[in-house]
């Protein structure tokens, strides 16, 4: 029964106020035992007592088959035996016949918040005895300030433990959240989050101080950050921003003259924000500077330009010198090699002018390439 173990697990055995409560029903029963159990479907456990005669002694449970409150709590009224030895159904139990021998039973249920009997309150002694109505009365009144003490007690500690947990989440978020801004301010990256209406919700220093230099002002949240783009690509970026809106990751990639600055190539990313729940709450957008690297590429595309236009210019000079080598080895094949000899300068003339002609190229291509 989960409704009882959450009673059987708290720690009542010294509780102050509910020691009272049980010195007050045996002191109203004129009583040496009273005892504060709780049952389910096996045992019973003794949770606080007031314990005068050594009935209960040091027993912390006991099988509920076996015991006066398993009657009891079958009851919506206290149940009283005033002579256990009189009484069929104990005359013969082993805690009448026998140590702690018994002899008066008056007990109980205990009702939590939500109706169920979870246990009871009990008073015992070893001489029989009887209770009125007034003390019967008054040891169902004193049951129900015990369980109410006890359910407090419960919402106390549950709220103990929220606080705790409360407390613990708190310090995870804020452990995280500085974190996150740690990274965030440690980019090199521009990067800004923008509300629904395109407000400036954050930034990071990098936005901040490019925003400084390019635009000399400052950037505050609340800004509408549309007066930081350059006027040429405001469409874009709208464009860019309204489909993040809808979910939709758009990357732009251009450049832009800042005058002073110079032209800085960019690739900007728009990029959803949302919280929680997944919903949109507004676009990240981040941009990263390229020019460097769009710079080395410029710079690879003028060196291939360079070398084909070199190589077009110079590709018809090739054909003078080849030409006249195919020409001479045409005609001593003609003479069947016979005459070979009498070409021979003619061939080393051409052959040297090729040789001149590929040493003049290189040259060019080295220096053009050393210009760039």
């Amino acid at each position: 029964m989960d409704t009882v173990l959450r009673f059987v697990g708290l720690d009542l055995e010294l509780d102050k106020e509910l020691q009272e409560i049980t010195d007050l029903a045996a002191t109203m029963c004129n009583a040496s035992t009273a005892v504060i159990s709780f049952l389910d479907t096996d045992t019973q456990y003794f949770k606080v007592k007031r314990d005068c005669k050594d009935i209960v002694g040091e027993v912390k449970t006991y099988p509920r088959k076996d015991t006066f409150c398993s009657h009891a709590i079958k009851q919506d009224d206290v149940m009283i035996i005033p002579d256990t030895l009189a009484d069929p159904r104990f005359a013969y139990h082993d805690a009448v016949t026998g140590d702690p021998n018994i002899r008066f039973y008056a007990g109980t249920p205990l009702w939590d918040s939500e109706g169920q009997k979870v246990g009871t309150l009990c008073v015992l002694d070893t001489n029989p005895n009887n209770l009125n109505e007034q003390q019967k009365q008054l040891l169902k009144v004193i049951a129900n300030q015990a369980m109410k003490t006890i359910e407090l007690k419960i919402k106390s500690i549950t709220l103990q433990e929220k606080l705790t947990e409360v407390e613990a989440q708190q310090e995870y978020i804020y452990d995280a959240s500085i974190r996150l801004r740690s990274f965030f301010e440690s980019s090199t990256n521009f990067q800004v989050l923008l509300g629904k209406s395109g407000e400036v919700i954050d930034f990071n220093k990098t936005a901040f101080n490019f925003v400084k230099r390019a635009h000399n002002t400052d950037m505050d949240r609340g800004d509408l950050f549309v007066t930081y783009i350059a006027p040429e690509f405001v469409s874009k970026f709208l464009d860019g921003y309204n489909l993040a809106l809808k979910g939709i990751r758009h990357v732009e990639e251009g450049s832009t003259d800042y005058g002073e600055m110079g032209v800085i190539w960019w690739d900007a990313t728009f990029e959803a924000a949302r919280d929680k729940n997944d919903d949109i709450i507004g676009i990240s957008y981040l941009i990263r500077n390229v020019t460097e690297r769009k710079e080395r590429e410029q710079k690879i595309i003028k060196q291939n330009e360079s070398l084909l236009s070199i190589a077009h210019i110079q590709a018809h000079e090739f054909r003078a010198p080849l030409t006249t080598i195919m020409g001479l080895m045409s005609l001593i094949k003609e003479d069947d090699y016979a005459l070979a000899s009498g070409y021979l300068p003619y061939l080393e003339m051409a052959v040297n002018n090729l040789d001149e002609k590929i040493k003049s190229i290189v040259v060019d291509i080295e220096n053009s390439v050393e210009k760039l």
